[in-house]
């Protein structure tokens, strides 16, 4: 897996953001899965309604490249929002979130069925992101992280 981390204060958030990523990944997904996965993660000033985002750099192809924004903040809040967003990278990954374009427009697929639910809160894999964020990020700080 190659993982760059772009914007980072210092040498050691850039490590822990590594390590981070790695341990969320095996955690989430097979080896045979993660190591083709190329993340990009960058530590930016987002927008005051947005924390963090995922987006796969390719839509038409194996998903396999991704981008992660994150919001510059305390390193125990990155690394939960890292941990969110490496939930949908698992999700992309293997198929079960994408987007598909459709001569009506672009859909999001769940689990290869369209999925209209517009309520950010309601949708199926942010439920899932924010019911795995907090255990990954407990189990990498007891585990890597004081």
């Amino acid at each position: 897996m190659y993982i760059s981390v772009r914007n980072a204060k210092d040498r050691y958030l850039t490590t822990l953001l590594k390590s981070a990523t790695k341990y969320y990944a095996q955690i989430l997904m097979s080896p045979q899965l993660t190591k083709n996965l190329s993340i990009k993660i960058t530590i930016d000033n987002l927008d005051k309604y947005v924390y963090a985002y995922c987006v796969p750099e390719e839509l038409e192809t194996r998903l396999r490249s991704f981008e992660i924004q994150i919001r510059k903040t305390r390193i125990n809040k990155m690394l939960r929002l890292l941990a969110h967003e490496m939930v949908h990278v698992k999700q992309f990954a293997k198929n079960e979130l994408k987007e598909k374009y459709f001569k009506d427009g672009n859909k999001t697929l769940w689990h290869g069925r369209i999925c209209n639910i517009e309520s950010y809160w309601d949708q199926p894999w942010e439920i899932e992101a924010f019911a795995l964020e907090e255990e990954l990020f407990h189990y990498f700080k007891k585990e890597y992280y004081n």
